[in-house]
């Protein structure tokens, strides 16, 4: 995009250009004043010398009111033309004003810079940039919502169906299952929204707080509050040997690896599941790799979006599940979302791959390093 040449430059021309036409038309009639009265003084010579002395004074004196009389249409005349010349130049800047003042909440369009003057054109830039990421912002919340509520409808649908259940049955035990499922939708319903929280405070959220910190201490706090979910799996957890330093937020990391280790004892019934940490040159590695069930080849890219799960629910859900052990529900497909987003506010990426042997998975974080 090309600016439309300088705004300075613009000005600088124009008044000189003003003053120059105003100059030229009062140097003019002063000359043709001055042609006239020395005509008049050569056509009728005085007679004695103290004519001439008088003549001599009066032409001075004319000469000199033929100077300012003309000054008095000047000034004004170049004050209009200083007037005109700079609402010229400022016009690319009330058009922009008037584009702004035009808009409406929803018109976030970029603004035209094709003619816009050097010293304003970051300005315009600055404008588009912004009306950019209010854009993105907009769509992400409209998707999210629109995703959100189809989610939260599926939940929703089930507890009133058991609830319409419970109440038809004439059975206890059948009463009593239909009241259990009940909890258990009630458990995945609070579990759904407490990740798209989670998911829009992560949107929301710019990344600039981040502190050094060493990766080791969040991984071990983890497994420890994972134990006794493990136990109950019969999984073993375990940290392998190494440590890394970051720049990052503490809440923020052990919510990537809660989610991590919570989805793969969830949904992978791997025997073992391992967290290693070290530091590859300027990179600092995370890893979490299980030996479960893993997913298919071609379900590890839409298990990365949001409310995406694979075909298989047993499969994909290491990843995007959030459902409850021991239900046939499938997951929110939120979880790898929240940590792919945090990896993005750490300026970190994620690799997903298959364990040895084409057995599990391997999420690996990959952030930089501080020393």
């Amino acid at each position: 995009m090309k600016p439309g040449g300088s705004l300075l430059l613009r000005l600088v021309l124009l008044t000189t250009a003003a003053v120059a036409v105003v100059w030229l038309v009062t140097a003019a009639f002063t000359w043709r004043s001055a042609l006239h009265e020395i005509e008049e003084l050569l056509n009728h010579p005085p007679a004695t010398a103290s004519h001439m002395q008088e003549d001599r004074a009066d032409i001075a004196g004319e000469i000199a009111e033929h100077l300012l009389t003309p000054m008095l249409y000047a000034l004004p005349g170049l004050a209009l033309v200083l007037l005109v010349a700079v609402g010229i130049s400022l016009r690319p800047l009330r058009r922009i004003a008037d584009d702004v003042a035009a808009r409406a909440p929803n018109r976030l369009t970029p603004i035209a810079d094709s003619d816009t003057p050097r010293e304003i054109l970051p300005l315009v830039q600055r404008l588009n940039e912004l009306f950019a990421g209010i854009d993105r912002a907009l769509e992400n919340e409209r998707r999210f919502t629109a995703d959100a509520s189809h989610e939260l409808r599926t939940p929703l649908a089930a507890l009133k169906a058991q609830a319409q259940v419970a109440l038809a049955a004439t059975d206890e035990t059948q009463r009593r299952h239909a009241l259990d499922q009940i909890l258990v939708g009630c458990d995945r319903a609070t579990h759904l929204l407490t990740q798209l929280l989670t998911l829009a405070r992560l949107d929301a959220d710019s990344g600039e707080a981040l502190q050094p910190l060493t990766l080791r201490p969040i991984a071990a706090d983890v497994l420890a509050d994972a134990a006794g979910g493990a136990i109950a799996r019969h999984c073993e957890l375990v940290l392998a040997d190494g440590d890394a330093r970051v720049r990052g937020d503490v809440a923020l990391l052990q919510a990537l690896l809660r989610n991590l280790v919570d989805n793969a004892l969830r949904h992978a019934a791997p025997s073992r599941i391992e967290v290693a940490i070290e530091q590859q040159g300027h990179r600092a590695v995370l890893s979490v790799s299980d030996n479960g069930k893993g997913i298919p080849e071609g379900e590890i890219e839409a298990v990365q979006q949001r409310f995406r799960r694979g075909a298989s629910a047993d499969s994909s859900a290491v990843l995007a599940g959030s459902a409850i052990q021991g239900t046939d529900a499938p997951g929110s497909g939120l979880g790898l979302s929240i940590v792919r987003r945090i990896a993005e506010l750490h300026g970190g990426s994620l690799l997903l791959e298959h364990g040895p042997d084409d057995r599990g998975l391997v999420v690996s974080l990959h952030l930089p390093a501080i020393n």
